[in-house]
């Protein structure tokens, strides 16, 4: 069921990949896993954020989903229509959107993070700026 559940995040054509053999089979139960796990570290980022900044759970949730479910797509597709080709700069131009995804998701993943593990000294620093005589 979990390699069934997985094959379908990858994107790939299940009654094609029935006739390869396992090895292929693991390869794309694999990309499936890492487009999925993608999409959830994207939910967990872009909630956590969103609670942050608003301080409320449920519309942190839902934007939480649709910003999961938003990448999971985009991903998906990406993945699904990479082709391989006998140049190494067609390749790269062609995985030029992925790359491009997985920077944005760094950085929505890493900000909200960089923010919670400094919390501590950025109020410090806040609160000095905010008195007077400082």
């Amino acid at each position: 069921m979990l390699k069934s559940f997985f094959l379908l995040c990858s994107g790939v054509d299940r009654n094609l990949l029935q006739g390869c053999s396992e090895g292929e089979q693991t390869k794309y139960v694999g990309i499936g896993a890492t487009v999925f796990f993608t999409a959830v570290m994207a939910f967990i980022a872009s909630a956590y954020a969103l609670f942050t900044v608003f301080d409320s759970v449920y519309p942190a949730l839902l934007f939480g989903v649709v910003w999961g479910l938003l990448i999971f797509n985009l991903d998906r597709f990406i993945v699904s229509t990479i082709r391989k080709r006998d140049n190494f700069l067609n390749e790269l131009i062609q995985a030029s959107p992925r790359i491009i995804l997985a920077v944005i998701i760094a950085i929505v993943i890493s900000k909200p993070l960089e923010i919670k593990i400094f919390e501590k000294e950025i109020n410090t620093v806040l609160l000095k700026e905010k008195t007077p005589w400082h």
